[in-house]
C-alpha cells in the first residue's frame, strides 16, 4: 500500500511539476528546437533526423519516460521547409503516442530579418493500461477492461523571428484544443464516457548566437522558453551554452520550480551528433526521493554542414550584408552596364593589339587536357604557376549557373579528385569588365562556389577545394571567356 501511495505521489507530481502540461519536456529543444516549433521545420540548409531518449527518476518503478524521433529538412527552395515528428510519453498506467507532419514558409523582411510560419497536423492516442496497478475491487467496471484507449485529431502552429543572430519564436501546441472521449470508460453519475481535454499550450521562446572572439570559432548560447499553459502555473527555462566551432558544446540550464540540469554535446565525423543531459530535482517534496533524469540525444545530418569553412561562411554572410545594403546601387547596375557598353566595344582595337601577352598569359593558364596530360607524367607541382582554365565552364552574363556542356570537363575533374584524395585545389571565379568592382567580386564567389557544390555533390570531398572569387577579368580577347572559372593546384 505504501508503495503504490508513493507511486501515484510520484505521477501526479511528475505531471504537475516536470510537466505541468500535456506536451513533453526536453532537455534538447535549445539544439533541436523544430521539437516545439513546426516554424522551424528545415530552417537549417541540411536535412537532419534526432533521436531522442528521456527517463524522468529512473529509481522509481512506472516513472515519466519518453521517446522522440524528429525529421526535417529544406526544400529546393530554402523559403521551404517540412518535417516529420512522432513521440512517446509514458507515465505510470498512462501513455501517449503522438505524430505529425509540419510545413514552414519563411518570408525574407530584407534588412528586417527573416519571418517563419510552421503548421503541424498529425494525431494523438491516449491509453491507459490497468494491468500493473493493485485495486481494491477488481471487478469495478471501470477497470474490467485493463487496456483502454482513445486517438483524436491534433494540430501545432508557430511563428518563428530571426534577425541577425538573434530569434524569437511562438508555438501554440494543441492549437486546436479538443476532446477525446474514453468510450471504455463510464461516468458513475452521469452515465457518460470520460472525456480527456486536450489543452491548449503557449511556448515562447527567445536566443541569441554571441561570438565571443569574433572569428566563428567559440559561442555562447543564451536561450529562455516560457511555457503558458491555461489553469497550470507558468513555467520557465533559462540555459546557456558554450559552442565551440559547433563541434563541442557544454552549458547548464534552470527551470523553475523544478531542477537545474547540465548539458554537454559532440558532433562525429562532421555528419553525427550526440547530446546528453542530466537534471537534478531541486523540488523539495521531490529531491530526496528521485535521482534526477537522464536524456540522451543521437542526429544525423546530411545534404550539406555546418562544418563547412567558417571563414568562407564569413565572408558570404558579410557579402549579403552588403548587398542587402546597396540595393540602389544593384537597382542602378542596368544603367551602368548599358553606359559601358561603348567603352567595351572601343577597348577591342586594344584588347587585339595585346596578342604577345595573350599567348604568354595563356602559355601560364593551361588547359583541362593540359592537366591529365601533367597529371599523368608527374608534371604537375603546386604553386601559382600551374593554373588551369577550362575549354567550357563559362558562364552566361549576370548569372552563375552550370550550363550543360561544361559538366563533361567537371565530372573530368571529378574523378581525378576523387581517385587522389590528397590531391587539394583552388576554385577560381572570374567576372568580365562590366559592372561594378563590388559586384563583380560577388559574381565571381558566386561561380566558383557553383563548381565547387557541383563537385561536392558528385562525390569530392569538401576538404579538397578552396573557392575564391578574383571579380573582374580582362585577360582574354572575349568577354564570355572572361566569365570564366579555372582551378590551380594547391597541394597533392
Amino acid at each position: 500500500m505504501k508503495k503504490a501511495i508513493v507511486l501515484i505521489a510520484f505521477v501526479v507530481l511528475g505531471l504537475a511539476q516536470a510537466f505541468a502540461q500535456q506536451v513533453p519536456l526536453y532537455s534538447h529543444y535549445y539544439y533541436n528546437q523544430f521539437l516545439y516549433n513546426p516554424a522551424l521545420a528545415g530552417s537549417q540548409p541540411y536535412g537532419q533526423v534526432y533521436l531522442i531518449n528521456r527517463n524522468q527518476w529512473f529509481s522509481i518503478p512506472g516513472a515519466p519516460r519518453t521517446q522522440a524521433i524528429t525529421l526535417d529538412g529544406p526544400l529546393r527552395s530554402k523559403k521551404v521547409g517540412i518535417g516529420l515528428g512522432v513521440y512517446r510519453d509514458v507515465a505510470g498506467q498512462f501513455n501517449i503516442t503522438g505524430g505529425s507532419a509540419a510545413y514552414r514558409y519563411t518570408l525574407d523582411l530584407g534588412n528586417s530579418g527573416n519571418l517563419s510560419f510552421g503548421l503541424a497536423l498529425g494525431a494523438i492516442n491516449n491509453r491507459i493500461d490497468l494491468n500493473d496497478i493493485n485495486v481494491q475491487d477488481p471487478l469495478d467496471p471501470n477497470i474490467v477492461s485493463t487496456y483502454q484507449g482513445t486517438t483524436g485529431f491534433d494540430a501545432n502552429f508557430g511563428l518563428n523571428y530571426e534577425i541577425a543572430d538573434f530569434n524569437f519564436g511562438i508555438a501554440v501546441p494543441q492549437i486546436i484544443g479538443n476532446e477525446l472521449s474514453y468510450t471504455a470508460i463510464r461516468n458513475t453519475i452521469s452515465g457518460e464516457d470520460v472525456r480527456y481535454g486536450l489543452a491548449r499550450h503557449f511556448l515562447i521562446n527567445a536566443g541569441y548566437n554571441w561570438d565571443l572572439k569574433g572569428d566563428d570559432n567559440w559561442f555562447l548560447q543564451p536561450n529562455a522558453i516560457v511555457r503558458v499553459t491555461p489553469g497550470a502555473p507558468v513555467q520557465y527555462d533559462v540555459s546557456a551554452m558554450l559552442n565551440y566551432q559547433e563541434k563541442y558544446w557544454l552549458g547548464g540550464m534552470w527551470r523553475s520550480a523544478y531542477a537545474v540540469t547540465a548539458a554537454a554535446g559532440m558532433r562525429l565525423a562532421d555528419q553525427f551528433v550526440a547530446g546528453y543531459a542530466y537534471d537534478i530535482a531541486v523540488h523539495k517534496d521531490l529531491s530526496q526521493y528521485t535521482r534526477g533524469a537522464h536524456e540522451v540525444m543521437l542526429g544525423y545530418q546530411w545534404g550539406g554542414s555546418v562544418m563547412d569553412d567558417p571563414e568562407l561562411k564569413k565572408k558570404f554572410k558579410e557579402v549579403d550584408e552588403k548587398i542587402g545594403k546597396n540595393d540602389s546601387d544593384i537597382d542602378s547596375l542596368g544603367n551602368e552596364i548599358n553606359k559601358n557598353r561603348k567603352d567595351i566595344d572601343e577597348n577591342k582595337d586594344n584588347i587585339d593589339d595585346n596578342d604577345d601577352e595573350l599567348e604568354e598569359l595563356k602559355d601560364k593558364i593551361k588547359t583541362f587536357d593540359q592537366f591529365v596530360e601533367d597529371f599523368k607524367n608527374g608534371k604537375i607541382k603546386p604553386g601559382s604557376n600551374n593554373v588551369y582554365t577550362f575549354n567550357n565552364v563559362y558562364f552566361e552574363t549576370n548569372k552563375w549557373d552550370i550550363r550543360t556542356d561544361a559538366r563533361t570537363e567537371l565530372d573530368n575533374l571529378n574523378e581525378v579528385l576523387k581517385t587522389n584524395p590528397n590531391l587539394k585545389i583552388e576554385v577560381a571565379g572570374h567576372a568580365d569588365q562590366r559592372g561594378s568592382a563590388s559586384y563583380n567580386k560577388w559574381l565571381s564567389n558566386k561561380r566558383s562556389n557553383a563548381v565547387r557544390d557541383y563537385l561536392i555533390k558528385n562525390g569530392v570531398s569538401p576538404s579538397q577545394l578552396e573557392v575564391k572569387g578574383y571579380g573582374e577579368d580582362s585577360s582574354f580577347p572575349t568577354l564570355d571567356e572572361n566569365r570564366r572559372v579555372e582551378f590551380k593546384i594547391i597541394s597533392q
